[in-house]
């Protein structure tokens, strides 16, 4: 009961990340507690909802299949369901909605990053089957929802997404950087946020987070598809690693002026998390071998100075300060 309190907690939050951290309850019981109880397993449950979402049939309606998928993003906060997506055969479904057309086009395609970003968070299976399944193609979709042409929660539940499939899995690296990944989000951090918009912060924290999922991992995976020679076909996909330097990560960096961007985002006049995220990943990057410009280093200065440091981590901010 402890762990569902818990849960119940996090589902009140608008962050999918803190919804993502709490520790999933038991569904069997969730279900009891909801007086939704059906006797039904958690597989037929979400083949129900995929059904829903499929279904052609008139009288199921807009709403119907958008509470399909609230309760099918429910149902794959659960380790073991997520891992059943492929199984299904749901991927391709998911994937199809990123570029959903028609009444509620917004919902659909926030509701299908949402999915995403809770199915592949901390999960090495799952974001393996995005790679065999979705691919590149499903990879440039969700990055082209980071466009600032797309409502608010469509970007941040597509950033959430793509923070989840990149941490710590190196072949999804690959495909996000040949989805022009790092230019999409090199365009976010060029904009101009208001402070004081909530919706605009929001966005602002989901980029730095993405930032922070593609720096502050060194092991790149990469399949190497095993052949059965006599059948000339792949009968098994493996993941090796090899490590690829920060400086190669450090170098798309300075190419795309992402770090002069986010510093110029570093103002007492920002939301504290904010200022809190960047602080910490601009020391991270310097402690890490990355060499702030001439323009960098003035710009996060007079930020420093102006900012109330005692709010922030004193050991980054001191050794912000110590090196600029």
């Amino acid at each position: 009961m402890e762990k569902l309190l818990q849960w119940s907690t996090a589902q009140e939050s608008s962050d999918p990340e803190v919804r993502a951290r709490a520790p999933a309850p038991d569904p069997k019981l969730l279900a009891q507690v909801l007086g939704a109880d059906t006797g039904k397993d958690d597989i037929t449950l979400m083949k129900e909802d995929i059904s829903v979402l499929v279904c052609e049939d008139p009288q199921i309606s807009i709403d119907d299949k958008l509470m399909a998928l609230e309760d099918f993003e429910i149902l794959v906060q659960n380790l073991d369901n997520a891992n059943n997506i492929s199984p299904m055969g749901i991927w391709p479904e998911i994937a199809k909605l990123y570029t959903y057309e028609g009444e509620e086009s917004d919902e659909f395609r926030g509701l299908a990053a949402l999915i995403t970003g809770t199915a592949v968070q901390n999960n090495t299976k799952c974001q393996n089957d995005f790679v065999k399944i979705v691919g590149l193609d499903g990879m440039k979709k969700l990055v082209a929802l980071v466009s600032k042409n797309n409502n608010f929660n469509v970007r941040a539940r597509a950033l959430y997404a793509l923070s989840g499939l990149v941490g710590h899995h190196g072949e999804l690296y690959k495909l996000f950087e040949e989805s022009d990944g790092w230019k999409a989000l090199s365009d976010s951090f060029a904009e101009s946020f208001n402070a004081d918009d909530k919706k605009d912060t929001k966005v602002l924290l989901r980029c730095l987070s993405l930032l922070k999922s593609l720096l502050y991992d060194e092991v790149i995976s990469n399949i190497a598809e095993v052949k059965d020679e006599n059948k000339e076909k792949d009968v098994n996909t493996e993941f090796q690693t090899e490590i690829v330097s920060k400086q190669d990560r450090f170098k798309t960096l300075t190419d795309n002026k992402i770090v002069l961007s986010v510093s110029q985002h570093l103002s007492k006049n920002s939301h504290f998390d904010v200022n809190e995220r960047i602080i910490s990943v601009l020391s991270y990057i310097s402690q890490n071998g990355y060499k702030f410009s001439t323009e960098e280093s003035s710009i996060i200065h007079n930020a420093l100075k102006d900012i109330s440091k005692n709010e922030y981590n004193a050991k980054e901010v001191e050794y912000l300060e110590s090196i600029l």
